[in-house]
């Protein structure tokens, strides 16, 4: 028999919590353990990651929109913030925000679905469609979360490469798609900034039987919609979101667009209380003031457009057409002049996971000042890049 003494050298002080007894596994064979727990495809995701950002000149590497909303707005908002209660839940699908947002684009309330952000949406369509199997067609290079959300899902991933000037491969994506269960397409693209015309999609969506999702992230910078083909196409959804034109990144709210049985289908599996007080909120000011949205869209378009021809100057960069609030662009090296802008408090990001992105950086457009910073930035390190080349071939 134990005597009281030798018990508590076996329990963790003050919690009742038994210590390792002798041939216990070691800590690290314990947490290998653990980890044994989660699928093998899960352990092989390289997961989402963002470099350390620190104190940088420009900030280019997010496609965020650079135009914070005005100080008094905010204001108002934190004042409206302070007469709600916070310890009770948010409203459960906030009727008055998708009665504004139908009223923005046409549609009925019940033809939205809200999310905390257009990612969380993407991995409902995971959760609420798949099966160990199914097929999910996507079109690399395109938006990565398409693939990892299908995986986790269980999906298996059928990729349609684009052809070499990031054009959609169209009798391949719609072959590919005729027997899936999921079609991802966007447009305008990331990272290439490359657009899908709607009537391609109207194609797809007549050839299969499986949902489509467009993903619109970028669509007020393009200025076309998929919006009005939701009414001839039940299997059709689109994705948009107010981190881009909105400028609302740091809110996390995205919405879906569909089919109101489609849509009463996704709520089921969406989660409760997803859109918290001060992003419905902030929604709902910013969609009182399109004018507003409007001018920060018509600033971002002015700028890409001096940025781009910019670019076309700077020797060794080639810029691609971009219909998005960024530019995708080849340069000597991805790596060093990557690191080279990073190292002079450029950043901006780096794209080069397919093939056809070889030495491809994506820059956000950003303030003019930022711009300015940035184009200084680069011809130095482009410079120093090909000057350490011509060292090496020599």
């Amino acid at each position: 028999m134990s005597t009281p003494s030798e018990n508590a050298s076996n329990e963790t002080a003050g919690t009742g919590l038994k210590s390792a007894e002798p041939g216990s596994p070691r800590p690290e064979s314990a947490v290998e353990s653990a980890l044994g727990n989660f699928r093998p495809l899960i352990r092989s995701l390289k997961g989402y990651s963002a470099p350390p950002q620190g104190e940088m000149i420009a900030k280019l590497n997010q496609n965020e929109n650079p135009y914070d909303i005005p100080a008094e707005w905010k204001d108002d908002i934190l004042e409206s913030m302070r007469s709600l209660e916070w310890t009770r839940y948010p409203v459960y699908d906030p009727p008055d925000l998708r009665a504004k947002l139908a009223a923005r684009l046409g549609v009925e309330p019940d033809r939205i679905l809200l999310g905390n952000g257009s990612n969380q949406i993407l991995y409902l369509l995971g959760t609420a469609l798949l099966s160990p199997g199914d097929r999910v067609v996507i079109s690399p290079p395109t938006f990565s979360l398409f693939d990892t959300a299908a995986r986790i899902a269980h999906g298996t991933v059928i990729p349609v490469d684009q052809d070499p000037d990031f054009s959609i491969d169209g009798p391949k994506v719609l072959a590919a798609s005729r027997n899936a269960r999921l079609t991802f397409v966007c447009s305008p693209d990331n990272p290439t900034g490359h657009t899908v015309p709607p009537d391609f999609l109207e194609a797809v969506c007549r050839g299969t039987s499986g949902l489509v999702a467009w993903d619109e992230a970028y669509g007020e910078f393009w200025g076309e919609t998929a919006v009005p083909l939701i009414e001839r196409h039940p299997n059709l959804v689109i994705l948009k979101t107010f981190s881009k034109a909105f400028g609302l990144a740091g809110l996390r709210l995205g919405y879906l667009i569909g089919h109101p049985s489609v849509v009463a289908e996704l709520k089921k599996v969406n989660i409760p209380f997803n859109v918290n007080l001060m992003s419905n909120l902030t929604a709902l000011k910013l969609l009182d003031r399109p004018e507003w949205v409007a001018e920060q869209v018509a600033r971002i378009l002015s700028e890409r457009n001096r940025l781009s021809g910019a670019l076309r100057s700077v020797p060794g960069i080639t810029p691609f057409p971009s219909a998005a609030n960024f530019i995708l662009m080849r340069t000597p090296d991805g790596d060093a002049v990557y690191n080279g802008l990073r190292a002079e408090g450029i950043l901006v990001r780096p794209t080069e996971a397919h093939p056809l992105l070889k030495n491809c950086l994506r820059v956000t457009v950003g303030k003019p000042d930022e711009n300015e910073a940035f184009l200084a930035a680069l011809h130095r390190v482009v410079k120093k890049v090909q000057g350490s080349k011509f060292k090496v071939q020599s």
